[in-house]
């Protein structure tokens, strides 16, 4: 887990806690309000593993594949 998503899951627990609220989430996490609710339900639902990038892994869709010529 990257320092950028720990950051997110801290604020994110913050949030869901009561401790801070939407509000002071987004301006932490530079997102709008809406986002922080949309992370705090998938968090809910799906664990910390929610809020991991969901492309992580996977090969990015503007590669462009190099096959050697022969």
């Amino acid at each position: 887990m990257s320092a950028k998503e720990s950051r997110r899951v801290f604020v994110i627990e913050q949030a869901i806690k009561g401790k801070i609220t939407n509000r002071q989430a987004a301006e932490v996490l530079g997102l709008s309000e809406r986002q922080v609710i949309r992370l705090k339900e998938r968090m809910k639902a799906e664990g910390v593993a929610g809020l991991a990038h969901k492309n992580r892994g996977r090969t990015p869709g503007g590669v462009l594949w190099h096959y050697p010529f022969c």
